[in-house]
């Protein structure tokens, strides 16, 4: 078995629930962030140890077998983060985690989630729609008192509506299981999708399955319903009509969260909750807020970074629009 020290291994581990068969890595936003890491890491000289396990239980103990250097978790709830650093001392970084203004100690890679949903919105208020149903794939269940990116998101459509004066729509829920949504589809097309002008889905792969949804039945896009998506995936830029949606750089949250998982390898303490305590320190993160536009990490002489004892750090990258062919103007 490897040796802790220096076994240049680095675990990056797919925190998501699915209720489907087919591998998470098949999404293409999972993919690019898979890819960018890996070509990241073989650049500095670390292998990648891939898993893809939600129980934060059993992916623990996977890393401690493996004695990875760092771990990197993509998609984990902040108690599957907490829950990780509570039973493993070496460093974690985490991407799109939502964390609380009280939580403290640790490293986050995320997205301006917020104003990317509102700057959405507010585009399709200036072609028009007023009516707008805001589609999300969660797990469900009291959406808007836990927190997820889309909670994010749906706060971001929802002040651009009241901003407008104007009620903002139900957050409706997509599901896993493709067979599940399939139904859910012919639901929505029922009810005439909510008699909205405009769909706002929180991730392209979902606006382009309701796209093909709607055109298999007849409904012109965007002549008679206008779609949205979220991501930015190449694919969306490849179908016809192309997708409007709000891009992010995938591959940037990847190479981000390598960047600072090594400086955090590099630093010269870093303490794992429970060490924290022992120590007996009482000093918290607060409300401090980081964005990529400031440059918050602290070097030392030789240009490496230095880690504080107790890091709160959330790198939000930003978003994009990018004006397809899925939105019509209303007169």
């Amino acid at each position: 078995m490897l040796s802790k020290k220096g076994s240049k291994l680095i675990a990056l581990i797919l925190a998501y629930k699915r209720i489907e068969k087919e591998s998470i890595v098949e999404d293409p936003f999972v993919s690019s962030v898979v890819g960018a890491v890996q070509l990241a890491l073989q650049n500095a000289g670390y292998f990648l140890l891939l898993y893809s396990n939600p129980d934060m239980d059993e992916c623990a103990r996977i890393s401690k077998e493996w004695n990875v250097e760092g771990i990197i978790l993509l998609g984990a709830k902040r108690e599957g983060y907490y829950k990780i650093r509570e039973f493993l001392s070496v460093p974690v970084v985490s991407i799109d985690t939502p964390f609380s203004k009280d939580d403290r100690s640790y490293v986050n890679v995320g997205l301006e989630d917020f104003n990317a949903a509102k700057e959405m919105t507010r585009y399709l208020l200036s072609m028009g729609h007023q009516k707008i149903a805001f589609f999300s794939l969660t797990e469900g269940g009291d959406l808007l008192e836990r927190r997820y990116i889309d909670s994010e998101r749906y706060a971001g459509y929802k002040e651009a509506m009241e901003e407008a004066k104007l009620s903002a729509g139900l957050w409706h829920n997509l599901s896993f299981t493709e067979v599940e949504r399939k139904k859910q589809y012919l639901s929505f097309y029922e009810e005439k999708f909510f008699q909205a002008t405009a769909l706002f889905v929180t991730a392209d792969i979902m606006a382009l399955e309701l796209i093909r949804f709607c055109e298999d039945r007849g409904i012109k896009i965007p002549e008679d319903l206008s779609i949205v998506g979220f991501d930015g995936i190449k694919i969306g830029k490849v179908l016809h009509p192309m997708l409007t949606t709000m891009e992010q750089d995938s591959a940037e949250k990847g190479r981000r969260a390598v960047k600072e998982l090594l400086s955090l390898i590099r630093g010269e303490e870093f303490l794992s909750p429970c060490e924290e305590r022992k120590k007996g320190s009482e000093q918290g993160c607060g409300n401090r807020k980081y964005n990529d536009r400031e440059d918050n990490d602290r070097e030392d002489n030789d240009g490496e970074y230095s880690v504080r004892e107790h890091i709160c750090k959330n790198i939000r990258l930003p978003a994009k629009l990018f004006i397809g062919e899925t939105v019509s103007k209303l007169e």
